[in-house]
Order: structure tokens, then sequence, then C-alpha cells
């Protein structure tokens, strides 16, 4: 993994991406955000896996719902909440400028992330403010 340095606080990663150079059961980049309860939730980013109250949830979210304790893990496909990963569906690869936000984003704003003009950073996950745990390499 490239940045392999545990953030105590927020970091600017600007021009900066996390590395994941080969399979492995243990790399991964938990991003903090659990301070957040959320109802809605906008993820931008190359790869990733939301966990929403320990039940796994990529593509949909049950409106009506609060989210508790939300875990972000980067690196890993998580077969149980925060664990089970097995080297084989580990990430291999490069990511960088994830954001999360508290609310649905439009198409438009969508549009303007995808082709970098200028949208609104997240503001529960923003990429230029990053807290966040490296685990192995």
């Amino acid at each position: 993994m490239m940045l392999t340095a545990c953030a105590a606080s927020p970091q600017d990663l600007s021009g900066k991406m996390f590395t994941f150079p080969q399979e492995t059961n243990t790399a991964n980049v938990r991003l903090d955000i659990s301070t957040k309860n959320l109802n809605n939730v906008t993820l931008c980013l190359r790869l990733g896996q939301l966990w929403f109250d320990g039940t796994f949830s990529v593509r949909k979210f049950i409106s009506g719902s609060q989210i508790t304790q939300p875990l972000l893990i980067l690196g890993q496909e998580q077969d149980s909440y925060g664990g089970g990963f097995d080297s084989q569906q580990s990430f291999i690869g490069m990511m960088s400028d994830v954001h999360l936000w508290d609310y649905v984003l439009s198409s438009c704003e969508i549009q303007r992330y995808m082709y970098n003009l200028n949208f609104s950073p997240g503001n529960v996950l923003n990429w230029m403010v990053l807290t966040f745990d490296v685990t192995g390499r």
C-alpha cells in the first residue's frame, strides 16, 4: 500500500492515492465516519463497500432507517461487519478522491464529481480532510 501511515488527525490527500499492490487478507484502509449518524448517503469513489448497522449495502439503502454504526473499509471485501477478509477478494490497484455525503446527490452533482468539475466535497468524508487508519501492507 502506498500510503502507510495512520492518520490520527485529518489529512489533505489531494493528489495522493491509496495503492494496494498485491492480494492480501490484511491490507485495508478504514475511513473514520463513526461520529456520524446518517439518514441518507451518497458515496462517490472508485471502489469500496459500505456496511450499515452490520448489514452489507452497496447499491441500495432503505430510507426511513438511521445508520448508527457506519463502517467504510477500502481495499477489502467484507464477509462480515469489519472483517472476514479473503486475499482472493481483495482489491488490487489505486484509489483516490473518496467522498461521502449524508444526502442524496443529484445526477448533475455526480457528473460534476466524475468529470472533476467544481463540486461540493463530501460533508461526511472529504478526500481533502480525511481521517483514516491503514492496516497491513
